[in-house]
Parts: structure tokens; C-alpha cells; sequence
């Protein structure tokens, strides 16, 4: 049990810092070029996950549908710590996580999904499963954005201690699928 708690405390302050190097590319446009002596180079992670999203490509105006995400760890080593971030549509009336893995833990906040998953080993998959009913006064398509991530985490470092965490470099470069559901008549 303790695991999970610290593990949790772990990815609620890496989620933060991932949504903060979100934003990053955006200003490094503007700013002017570092150095390349001083430049970090952010070595991608050893165990990368590879997200596929199944969806409804049509619904009826006030109906409901489901978004099936599945995680595949394609790296080479078990996962740390890794999970799955989301952008829910416009226009949702209500949403729920209808079915995950007893050991991944899920938060819906308005139209954000954050999931933190269990240690994924080599080739391994998880499924996350999300069920978006509609108002009745949604017109045209809705979109959902859906995002993995993981973190490597060097051995020694204290993952309950938010001191820790912010020495590490924990900037992802997390790659968005974004899926288009058109409302019919």
C-alpha cells in the first residue's frame, strides 16, 4: 500500500511538472537560443508507452459513447512510474471512467483525465475505458486528446519527498492523439 501512496504523491507533482514543460515549446520560440555548451539534452525514456485510441466516429445528438485507451509499454525495461493524461470533448454533459486495471488509479476533473498506472513490464498493455455522454445542444464533432507518459526515476531518489522531485528533470515530450466523434441527427 505504501508503494501506491508514494507513488501517487510522486506523479501528482510530475504531473504538474509535465503540464509546466507543456507549455515550454512555446515560449523556447521566442526566446532567444541557449549556448550549446549549456544546452541539457533530455534522454528519452527506457521505457517509452505506445497509445492507441478506439472510438465511436459517429454519435446521435444527445447520446453517449465510449473511448477505449490502451498503453503498451514498446520499451525494453519495466516503467516507473507512467500513466495517461487526456483532454475530454466540449459539450459533455457527464463523464466516467467505466472500466480500468485494479491497480491504475483515475481523476476526472471537469474535462481533464489524469491516470497513473501500476509498473508496466516489456510488451505489456493496460486499458482505460471512458464513457462521455453529450448535451443534448451539442452540434457538430467533438474532439478528445489523449497523451502517455513515463518517467525514469534514478535509483536512490526519494520519490515521496517533493525536494527530490524537483532536481529531477522530469520534462516530457508527451505526443497527444487527437480523435474526432461527429454528432449526427
Amino acid at each position: 500500500m505504501r508503494r501506491h501512496l508514494s507513488a501517487l504523491a510522486a506523479l501528482a507533482v510530475a504531473g504538474s511538472l509535465a503540464g509546466s514543460a507543456l507549455a515550454v515549446p512555446a515560449t523556447a520560440a521566442t526566446a532567444p537560443a541557449a549556448p550549446a555548451s549549456a544546452a541539457r539534452i533530455t534522454p528519452s525514456p527506457q521505457s517509452p508507452l505506445k497509445a492507441t485510441v478506439y472510438y465511436n466516429k459517429y454519435v446521435r445528438r444527445g447520446g453517449s459513447f465510449t473511448y477505449t485507451i490502451k498503453s503498451k509499454n514498446v520499451g525494453e525495461w519495466p516503467t516507473d512510474f507512467a500513466g495517461l493524461l487526456a483532454i475530454l470533448p466540449k459539450g459533455a454533459s457527464k463523464t466516467r471512467v467505466v472500466s480500468k486495471s485494479s491497480s491504475t488509479v483515475c481523476d476526472i476533473e471537469k474535462r481533464e483525465l489524469i491516470c497513473f498506472f501500476d509498473t508496466l513490464k516489456p510488451g505489456r498493455t493496460t486499458t482505460v475505458k471512458v464513457k462521455v455522454w453529450l448535451k443534448r445542444s451539442t452540434k457538430g464533432s467533438v474532439y478528445g486528446e489523449f497523451g502517455t507518459f513515463s518517467v525514469d526515476v534514478p535509483g536512490g531518489v526519494d520519490i515521496t519527498n517533493p525536494e527530490e522531485l524537483d532536481k529531477l528533470d522530469l520534462a516530457q515530450d508527451i505526443k497527444y492523439l487527437k480523435v474526432r466523434t461527429k454528432i449526427i441527427r
